[in-house]
């Protein structure tokens, strides 16, 4: 995250409070990949926080490189392929669900190129302005990232659910905001904008579970 090791550390608590909370007022299997959501992004900042340590310790510097591809790995080939699968599976309309699957096709060749520019060339990582830049020479082009916005943003948009629709929004400014703003470091401070966006699922699986158990009661 774009302020220190402890910001991110406590962030990932609570995010993983919120996975765990969700994935407890789930019903169905279907459900558990949106319930976990919050999980990936707890991991995301933990990752970030171990990075903050090791860029302010050179007894830790050796373990800057493989933290900071463990992030850009999760931000570029996790996300992409995670965010429009757990948002299909909880969705009953059938022109939303086909439109979320052409959104995971699209996801797949974006994830493996993801792959393929860390294969490539390892990402590096260094602090500026109090966040986090990550670099490895590969330009993300235009199309590429009209692709990440796709896959990153716009099942939830596309979704039947309230709060679904609530944290694509969240996610979607968030993404402009960082790209448009903080353009030295967009990967880091939009990753915390997801991050606390993704706290709105715990509400969408807290109304799911009321609304259940008023239906079991009369």
């Amino acid at each position: 995250m774009c302020f220190s090791a402890p910001a991110s550390f406590g962030a990932a608590a609570v995010l993983g409070l919120a996975a765990a909370g969700s994935v407890a007022k789930t019903t169905e299997r279907r459900e558990i990949p949106l319930a976990i959501v919050p999980l990936v992004f707890a991991t995301q900042q933990a990752i970030e926080g171990a990075l903050w340590l090791a860029l302010g310790n050179e007894g830790l510097s050796r373990w800057s490189l493989p933290l900071a591809n463990a992030f850009m790995f999760s931000a570029l080939v996790v996300w992409p392929l995670w965010a429009p699968l757990a948002a299909l599976l909880v969705e009953r309309d059938r022109r939303r669900r086909l439109a979320m699957i052409v959104i995971l096709i699209v996801a797949i060749p974006l994830a493996f190129r993801g792959v393929r520019g860390i294969s490539a060339q390892l990402y590096e990582a260094c602090v500026v302005h109090n966040s986090i830049y990550y670099s490895n020479g590969w330009p993300y082009l235009p199309r590429q990232f009209a692709a990440y916005v796709l896959c990153s943003c716009f099942p939830f948009l596309l979704s039947s659910h309230r709060t679904l629709r609530m944290f694509g929004v969240i996610v979607l400014a968030g993404l402009i905001i960082s790209a448009s703003v903080y353009t030295y470091a967009y990967e880091s401070v939009w990753c915390f904008f997801a991050a606390a966006g993704s706290l709105t699922l715990y509400l969408h699986f807290a109304r799911a579970h009321g609304e259940r158990a008023k239906q079991l009661q009369r």
